[in-house]
């Protein structure tokens, strides 16, 4: 099961993850950590209001923390708590801003899904195996008229390949395009999932700490040049003579399913 305690980043620690020289995403430029610092802290508190102010629901990723094991009547209780990756706060069906969020109900209605893979995905997603893009919403169920049932309204779906607990942060990667004659060389462009923090990859490593097979590392490398990847896990330094560059080990990576 996902813990939210020791797997989920506060703004600020995400950002000296991702901001400082040391660990940026770029390359290393004139400025400083604290310039570069400053100006993410904003952006992203900048982010948040925006958020804060939308009159409709905003497709973040979120992911399954825990069940809802609280007895009262449905559709108040059941379900599962969700929270949006990478931050401290989720903006939950009633439009508040929590940690996590109660939902009683995933709706993958709209991505056209066959039952069997429906419940399948489901299922990972419960379990903590899966990232949902959506918004949370209050919806009033056929069966459920006494109130409105809070519902994660699905508009992707990524199910996770190896079946690990997520460790570090949550990026999606594609592959860049981009050949080198030396190193470090961007040959994978990231994004930070639910933050406006983006840069480049020399290196993108699936295997070494998530023990993945080949058949699912090859599977993984062949979705960086069509719908990408997203993956959870920690940057690492290399360093050469084009620079210095991140590279990314990866805990857990997940495909799209369409």
């Amino acid at each position: 099961m996902f813990n939210l305690t020791h797997h989920r980043l506060s703004l600020l620690s995400l950002l000296g993850v991702l901001a400082a020289p040391a660990l940026a995403c770029e390359a290393p430029r004139e400025g400083g950590v604290a310039g570069d610092l400053a100006q993410a802290e904003l952006d992203v508190e900048d982010d948040v209001g925006a958020l804060a102010a939308a009159e409709v629901a905003v497709a973040d990723y979120f992911i399954a923390t825990h069940p809802d094991y609280r007895r009262c009547a449905a559709p108040m209780c059941g379900g599962h708590f969700v929270a949006r990756v990478n931050t401290s706060v989720t903006r939950c069906a009633d439009g508040t801003w929590q940690e996590e969020c109660h939902m009683f109900e995933l709706d993958l209605s709209g991505l056209g899904l066959d039952r069997s893979t429906e419940a399948k995905a489901r299922e990972a997603f419960g379990a903590g195996q899966a990232l949902v893009r959506g918004g949370l919403k209050q919806v009033q169920l056929g069966d459920l008229q006494s109130r409105p049932a809070d519902v994660l309204i699905a508009s992707e779906i990524w199910l996770g390949v190896t079946g690990n607990a997520p460790k570090g942060h949550f990026s999606r990667v594609d592959s860049s395009g981009i050949v080198c004659v030396t190193y470090p060389c961007p040959s994978f462009s990231e994004h930070s999932l639910n933050t406006n923090l983006s840069g480049s990859l020399d290196g993108l490593d699936l295997l070494s700490a998530s023990g993945a097979t080949e058949k699912q590392v090859d599977g993984g490398m062949k979705a960086l040049s069509g719908p990408g990847l997203l993956v959870a896990g920690q940057h690492a330094i290399t360093a050469g003579p084009a620079g210095s560059m991140n590279r990314l080990g990866v805990a857990e990576f997940y495909l799209r399913l369409k």
